[in-house]
């Protein structure tokens, strides 16, 4: 296995390397089309030119309004060989959502495999599919060249109701991509997936980590990412050995997979992220799919570039018939180059048995967020930890308890913030968008158990009417990307207070 040279190497490198290493291999395939490295890299430089004379200044933003194809990684490696930085624009999305990324974003140039919505207000879009990929241009010399520029900006759920872009360096994804590859056994013989949407930044590691160590990417369509069933038929028919999944979506997957006639058994290694494990769905798994299987917990945050911890479940643990809660929620060891701080309200580090929020620092910490100064200051501090020097930090709202043994386990959130299928959701965000619809006097979004066991978000409101008010589901599924339109709309007479005087979320999510 060939990994990056941490510190000073740039992102573009993690590719090329491999591409001189495994020319005629195949890098990537979607349902219509697999690329070689050599053919791949060829796409790239055809591709980076054009940026070039388009953009001829390095650190432009380009949007990408591309659907899952291998034109989605070509286009990523081509920016990022270019010098500028990538904005995915999922277009999944609501057109308004999306057109207010692209302006707050400050797009340069939108690469595009479909005409683009005239709400985009961009002009002469790059379309992908009219490329003439045949075209042969020389070698472009390499202009990922500063460790500092912006890698990318992607855009999560923001409580004011206007979704706040994340800017990631590109050291943070080299040394990401480096501190995983060195800690975990993946090999140029594996086959991953490309299993989400380029605007969650689970697919950072999926890409990067896929080709730095001159793996086979297998790029996943849409439909077939929501379908359990076709999923498990993929990674079967793919001879899959690398999973990146969501533990909710790895619940409905395992089901899938149980009652197939072939189960995918090629899976050696499975990487969870965006939200808790259920350990009953992993002992399902090695039941009844496979025993040999690693499976390895993560905790991070788009704000430090997608991980900051990783914890290898044992098979002694998992097959364990003692209370699995700790050992489910241990936060794990951080990446080098990373580290967290669980801190009391004071800012000191919590002592045994005691609960704080969860602080970040390290290699991976973003920029900031695009256009909003005061959030930034706000969230990225300057703490002194344990009387040493200032070291920047990432306040995340998240919460751990520090166990008897030592160990920091996950605890939940200091706010409102949800997470459900790997996406930080501010239901803030949500609440200002239905809140517009004039019949609405009150109303909140919380998350509530499904009848089947798994969380989903539910629209709890007054109407002046005294009437249900269908628009509000119709204007969430306008306005909103799938994983935020709430999935039950529920009216009340009033909803209920604390004594305080707040919405009694607690007691709406109980009603359910």
């Amino acid at each position: 296995m060939s990994t990056p040279q941490p510190g000073a190497s740039v992102m573009y490198r993690l590719f090329s390397r491999q591409a001189a290493a495994h020319a005629d291999k195949t890098a990537v395939r979607d349902d219509r089309t697999a690329l070689t490295y050599r053919e791949l890299s060829q796409r790239v430089d055809v591709l980076s030119a054009a940026l070039r004379e388009r953009c001829p200044q390095p650190g432009a933003r380009i949007g990408l309004f591309l659907g899952r194809t291998v034109d989605l990684l070509t286009a990523v490696l081509a920016v990022t060989a270019a010098g500028h930085a990538y904005v995915p624009l999922d277009p999944a999305y609501p057109a308004e959502r999306v057109s207010f990324m692209a302006a707050d974003s400050g797009l340069s140039l939108v690469l595009s495999d479909r005409a683009v919505p005239e709400e985009f207000a961009v002009e002469d879009p790059l379309r992908l599919d009219q490329v003439d990929w045949s075209h042969r241009v020389p070698p472009q010399p390499g202009a990922d060249t500063d460790p500092d520029a912006v890698a990318y900006v992607i855009y999560t759920s923001g409580s004011t109701g206007r979704p706040k872009g994340v800017e990631i360096r590109r050291r943070g994804v080299v040394a990401m991509v480096d501190a995983m590859c060195r800690r975990y056994d993946f090999t140029d013989r594996d086959v991953w997936t490309l299993f989400h949407s380029a605007s969650f930044d689970f697919s950072v590691w999926e890409m990067w980590g896929a080709l730095t160590v001159g793996a086979t990417l297998v790029v996943v369509p849409a439909e077939t990412a929501l379908s359990p069933r076709a999923a498990a038929e993929l990674l079967v028919r793919e001879r899959v050995t690398v999973l990146n999944v969501v533990p909710s979506v790895f619940r409905y997957l395992t089901a899938a997979a149980r009652e197939s006639a072939e189960p995918p058994v090629t899976v050696r290694r499975i990487v969870f992220g965006g939200e808790a494990v259920d350990v009953a769905d992993i002992r399902s798994w090695r039941r009844s799919v496979s025993a040999d299987c690693a499976f390895v917990n993560t905790y991070g945050l788009t704000e430090a570039t997608v991980f900051v911890s990783t914890r290898e479940l044992s098979a002694e643990e998992l097959d364990a018939t003692t209370d699995d809660r700790e050992f489910a929620t241990d936060l794990g060891t951080p990446l080098n180059g990373w580290d967290y701080h669980v801190l009391d309200e004071h800012g000191r580090p919590v002592e045994s048995g005691g609960t704080g929020e969860i602080w970040v620092s390290g290699e991976g910490l973003a920029v900031g967020y695009a256009n909003r100064p005061e959030l930034t200051a706000e969230r990225f501090r300057l703490l002194d930890i344990d009387g040493g020097a200032a070291v920047r930090c990432y306040r995340s709202g998240d919460l751990a308890v520090r166990a008897a043994g030592g160990a920091f386990c996950y605890a939940g959130r200091a706010d409102d913030q949800v997470k459900l299928n790997g996406f930080r959701i501010e239901p803030g965000e949500i609440e200002a968008v239905l809140r517009q619809v004039p019949e609405v006097r009150d109303l909140a979004v919380v998350r509530v158990r499904s009848r089947i066991g798994g969380d989903i978000l539910a629209a709890y409101y007054a109407s002046d009417t005294g009437c249900d008010l269908p628009e509000l589901a119709d204007r969430a599924k306008a306005l909103l990307p799938r994983h935020m339109v709430p999935s039950r709309f529920l009216r009340l007479e009033a909803l209920p207070l604390t004594p305080s005087g707040k919405t009694d979320r607690r007691a709406l999510a109980e009603t359910s």
